[in-house]
């Protein structure tokens, strides 16, 4: 089946760019987001924070900066988890344009700006996506681009057969206000990684431009409810899964809402899910056995796995630790890769 983007009319002359932020327990980080969005070359926004059951001093810091600035504005709830607070702020806007802000992370002052020139640029998108700079709470670089490649173009037939595209998490996406409407209300049942969901199906809805240069600090700490990376257990692999399930489910539900078929679930769990069950093989749980390193669409990854099934199981295991947890030879070898290589190369081609 074909799935057809949406399309849109010309953004007004000065639009305003509604700014949706979720906060839960925060109070550390919360003042550095506003601050950022205060010093942004691009004047017109508005700021909806809505604070989520914190227990912490978030939700009074939030209300001092609305008591001085009438653009941001505060809004209060019972912990109901990200996908509620999300949907809660959203409902709230009223800007034709809506950009996700995490509490916890920044946006360089010309990042507003600089999307609103994305979107004039390229008028046949509703989805403006960049990366992110990943950093330690003391500022110290952890990845200079995350992800490194980001997709772009007509997203919705590649996701049907399976491709997985390279998008940013919370703080590099911003939407047409009529994307939105139909993204929005997130299910409640995403209590975290509620971003995740937007994007995916944002992305099922309208052509997606990306910007080559990170325009905001992703914020890596022990509190983070999502990460580049946790611990390699298999209670975290099962977790993984259970949410891409969750996450397939609702992606097959809104195919059929807005493009009216049923869709096929198996390529999604053949290609999305391969690391997670090849690592749960690894740690002993037996994964499932249809699935094969072959399901991998990156060479260089299919190859790894293949030489890690290959290995001796402590060897192997503590191989995948090291690749896939946050380490110094990882960042090392990351600063050495950004100074040789360079800023990532753009294709400027759809992925998918």
């Amino acid at each position: 089946m074909s799935i057809q983007p949406m399309t849109f009319s010309s953004l007004p002359a000065r639009p305003l760019v509604s700014v949706v932020v979720a906060n839960y327990n925060y109070e550390r980080y919360v003042c550095r987001a506003i601050e950022s969005l205060q010093g942004q070359t691009w004047r017109r926004w508005e700021a909806v924070i809505c604070d989520d059951g914190s227990a912490d001093r978030s939700a009074e810091i939030i209300a001092s900066y609305a008591g001085r600035d009438p653009r941001v504005r505060l809004v209060r709830q019972a912990n109901g988890g990200m996908a509620s607070a999300l949907n809660r702020a959203v409902a709230l806007t009223g800007g034709e344009l809506i950009a996700l802000l995490d509490s916890d992370d920044e946006y360089l002052p010309e990042r507003l700006e600089a999307v609103i020139e994305r979107f004039r640029s390229h008028p046949e998108a509703g989805v403006v996506c960049h990366p992110l700079r990943a950093v330690r709470v003391d500022g110290e670089v952890i990845k200079a681009f995350h992800p490194r490649l980001l997709a772009e173009g007509w997203l919705g037939p590649g996701m049907l057969r399976g491709v997985e595209p390279a998008l940013p998490p919370c703080s590099g996406l911003t939407f047409r206000r009529e994307v939105a409407e139909r993204v929005f209300p997130l299910p409640e049942r995403f209590r975290r990684c509620a971003d995740k969901v937007a994007q995916d199906r944002a992305a099922l809805l309208a052509p997606v431009t990306s910007l080559r240069e990170p325009l905001a600090l992703y914020r890596i700490h022990g509190a983070n409810l999502t990460g580049l990376s946790g611990p390699v257990t298999l209670e975290a692999v099962r977790s993984n899964l259970e949410f891409l399930e969750a996450l397939w489910a609702d992606r097959a539900e809104f195919i059929r809402r807005w493009h009216g078929f049923e869709a096929d679930v198996t390529p999604w769990r053949e290609v999305e899910s391969a690391h997670f069950f090849l690592a749960a093989r690894l740690l002993g749980s037996g994964g499932d056995s249809r699935i094969q390193p072959s399901s991998i669409p990156s060479a260089w990854k299919r190859n790894v796995w293949r030489l890690l099934l290959a290995m001796p199981r402590p060897a192997a295991l503590a191989a995948l630790r090291l690749w896939w947890t946050e380490n110094a030879v990882k960042r090392n070898l990351r600063l050495v890769w950004d100074f040789v290589a360079g800023p990532p190369a753009w294709t400027g081609r759809a992925q998918g």
